[in-house]
């Protein structure tokens, strides 16, 4: 059953996740070992046994294992159940130590349980370090970073993220034979933690350095932001005279300067600013084309509706990346306007230019949910229009697109290189 569910396991974690793996070779191929890491989410043991290709055979919760499905699938990857009670684990670790002298990989979590804010727990268990010392089994450290942004104890779903799974060179517990028994157990366990924790700290203050950015001050309108709203509504300003039709424009101006002086900061008000200049381009087209009897777009739900699933992995990126997907987007909706006035009058170039720098971008960048989003969009790029009607005149609106995102590409957006205001953090012990 492992070996037809593996497969399935890892095509859905490709759709929901990029993730990677490093060190698989201090895994051995053959012969026993323990396999500890810290436990940052419910995804651990998939994640730890889709990057070897031998199965680990976890201790896990014996509640899990009465749950419908779920137990069957625990038991399909090598799984046993485990009494988590104090003094109830002897029957486990009795089974793991048999499963480690028959030569099996045995996966234990040290912790005990998932972590509380993405560390490893203060206190660890010993049984890893024991079960190595008695076996005399190498023990493998394992780091796993990005699971707890992508599912903590305290979400019941999952969301789309970046995981890295770390495979730290094995402890040889032939190395503290000179110690009596629970020094040697002691000093394994802290070397234990030094391996997974050099790789897994770097992880856990950045997302704690990201919570900061999401209340700092909203910076001033950027470039992208306000030259097109500026440009259209002079342009629109020169041919009608009417105040009334840039309006919207000189609003959205407004807008971008009440977020950096009004309006309190927090996450979903970033979002809203991040994605708002595509918003805008979207909803004041029209006016332009009407005003300069430009063709106008059709299936314009279908293009709003593809732009905000193409801008969707960004939720979950890091802000200079997200953000250049915007400025890709931006970039893509005015050239493709611009090769309608000046070049190929066709309405369909939006449907086409858009998705398709969206598309490179994320093929380009391996944003979260890269290996579903680039070929959709693709596959809309290339399919509405054709669809649609539109024939060899669509060529120049496909080169609009891919410019805007080389010219992202070439030009990223760099980041801002003032000092953090950081509130005053919690102190856990861990030099956080």
């Amino acid at each position: 059953m492992r070996a037809i569910v593996s497969p399935l396991l890892h095509a859905l974690f490709k759709v929901l996740f990029v993730y990677e793996y490093e060190g698989e070779e201090h895994v051995p191929a053959q012969g026993p070992a323990v396999v500890a890491a810290n436990h940052p989410s419910y995804l651990d043991p998939a994640l730890l046994s889709l990057g070897v290709h031998r199965p680990i055979h976890f201790m896990a919760w014996d509640a899990l294992f009465r749950v419908p499905l779920l137990g069957a699938l625990l038991r399909a990857f090598g799984a046993f159940p485990v009494d988590v009670r104090k003094g109830r684990g002897a029957a486990a670790y009795d089974r793991a130590r048999a499963l480690v002298e028959e030569g099996n990989l045995v996966g234990i979590f040290p912790e005990g349980q998932r972590s509380r804010a993405g560390w490893m727990e203060p206190k660890l268990r010993e049984g890893a370090a024991r079960l190595s010392l008695e076996t005399g089994a190498p023990l493998v450290p394992a780091t796993i970073t990005g699971a707890f942004r992508a599912w903590p104890h305290f979400r019941p779903l999952p969301k789309p993220g970046r995981i890295k799974v770390r495979f730290h060179p094995p402890i040889d517990p032939a190395a503290f034979a000179a110690l009596d028994r629970e020094a040697a157990v002691d000093a394994m366990t802290a070397e234990l933690r030094r391996r997974v924790e050099r790789s897994l700290l770097p992880g856990v203050k950045a997302d704690l350095r990201l919570a900061v950015v999401y209340r700092k001050e909203a910076p001033w309108p950027r470039l992208y932001e306000s030259v097109p709203p500026l440009l259209l509504a002079t342009l629109l300003f020169w041919k009608t005279r009417s105040w009334a039709v840039v309006a919207p424009a000189y609003a959205y101006l407004a807008y971008l300067l009440a977020d950096r002086f009004l309006i309190p900061q927090r996450r979903v008000v970033k979002w809203v600013r991040n994605a708002s200049p595509v918003a805008f381009l979207l909803a004041f087209e029209p006016a332009v084309r009407e005003a300069f009897a430009l063709p106008a777009v059709p299936a314009r739900t279908w293009l709003a509706a593809v732009a905000a699933a193409g801008l969707l992995p960004y939720l979950y990126a890091r802000t200079l990346v997200a953000l250049d997907a915007i400025r890709g987007g931006v970039l893509a909706l005015l050239l493709s306007l611009a090769v309608t006035a000046w070049w190929s009058p066709t309405p369909l170039g939006p449907l086409l230019a858009l998705p398709l720098s969206l598309a490179a971008y994320a093929w380009d960048r391996r944003c979260a949910l890269w290996t579903l989003a680039a070929p959709v969009l693709a596959a809309f790029a290339l399919g509405v229009p054709l669809w649609l009607g539109g024939r060899l005149e669509l060529m120049p609106h496909a080169v609009a697109g891919l410019l805007a995102w080389a010219l992202v590409r070439l030009w990223p957006m760099q980041p801002d290189t003032a000092p953090l205001e950081r509130p005053e953090e919690p102190r856990l012990g861990l030099g956080l």
